[in-house]
């Protein structure tokens, strides 16, 4: 069971952390109460990757709502002066969108990832041979784990001249449903979605959890019942003695539930002792979400694991144990 606390809780901190490096400046854009407008095809909303919405097609959206703000999502290459330079990803924004708002023209807002790279002393970021102005920190942000420089939708244009007007537009819900030919509209989590890259990767951690999961019900049900059966003719003598089923019963999922719970909560503690010391090194988030919910989840398959093996406790023949005891 710790083994599998291990690998439950890693796999999940660790999907977690990929997450945050693939889309968190994404859930940023999309942590306010807007929705956004994206080119569409015939198969729905353009790869994030590919999106480039035309000046036309912006025109016709701010038209439709003149609160409605362009959003630029671009991969660029800074600078470093070193010929190494660090990847980026300019988020350039015509105004506040969600928790994201751009620094003055022609300066950029860096996040930790292009600090760690740069150092955070820089006052200016050199990206495709022009020097942008550092104006302060935008967080622990990423883009398909690229780190991310904020700035406005002008600057982001000239950094990314084959991005389009825009990428995006984020609008307000209430007029999310007047799109035209070629755009269509998607919720936060539709953005997030629209990322290809994300997707695909999002898929095959979570089955690999759904997998894990599967065997360690599996697992933990073949122990309690090999468990079970090895104590079947101590039950029956103790049932003989006097004790009744219900106590039996109660008396083994106690036992089972100590068990889980040492070997739960030593593999998560586990788990979460390895993000904690190399969060630095690999994408890995420590929270309730990587740590209380497996413990609790395993904990719960776990316990049904032992009620359905408790068939050869309930069964247990006094009698018989009895009569071989002669």
């Amino acid at each position: 069971m710790l083994l599998l606390s291990v690998l439950v809780a890693g796999l999940l901190g660790l999907t977690a952390g990929l997450a945050h490096q693939s889309v968190s400046a994404l859930r940023a854009l999309g942590s306010g109460d807007s929705d956004f407008v994206l080119p569409a095809d015939e198969d729905g909303a353009v790869d994030l990757d590919r999106a480039a919405l035309t000046g036309e097609q912006l025109d016709r959206v701010t038209a439709a709502d003149p609160s409605a703000v362009p959003v630029g999502v671009a991969r660029i290459r800074v600078d470093d002066g070193t010929e190494t330079g660090a990847s980026a990803v300019a988020v350039g924004l015509g105004g506040p969108v969600g928790s994201l708002t751009p620094p003055s023209p022609g300066e950029v807002l860096t996040s930790t990832g292009v600090d760690d790279e740069l150092g955070a002393e820089a006052t200016e970021l050199r990206i495709e041979g022009g020097a942008l102005g550092v104006a302060g920190s935008a967080g622990d942000l990423w883009h398909s784990h690229t780190p991310v420089v904020v700035t406005d939708l002008a600057t982001w244009r000239e950094l990314a001249p084959r991005g389009g007007a825009a990428t995006a537009v984020a609008v307000s819900s209430a007029s999310s449903g007047s799109t035209t030919a070629g755009l269509t509209v998607v919720d936060p989590e539709g953005l997030v979605s629209s990322l290809p890259s994300h997707r695909a990767e999002n898929t095959s951690l979570n089955t690999m959890t759904y997998m894990l999961l599967a065997v360690t019900a599996l697992v933990v049900g073949a122990f309690f019942a090999v468990w079970g059966m090895q104590r079947r003719r101590d039950i029956a003598v103790i049932k003989a003695l006097g004790a009744s089923t219900a106590t039996v019963v109660r008396d083994s999922v106690g036992q089972a539930a100590i068990v889980l719970a040492v070997g739960i909560g030593t593999g998560v503690g586990i788990a979460a002792l390895f993000g904690a010391v190399a969060g630095g090194a690999v994408p890995y988030i420590v929270s309730p979400a990587t740590t209380v919910f497996p413990a609790a989840l395993l904990a719960v398959l776990g316990l049904a694991g032992a009620a359905v093996s408790l068939r050869p406790v309930v069964t247990a023949d006094p009698a018989t144990a009895l009569g071989a005891l002669r």
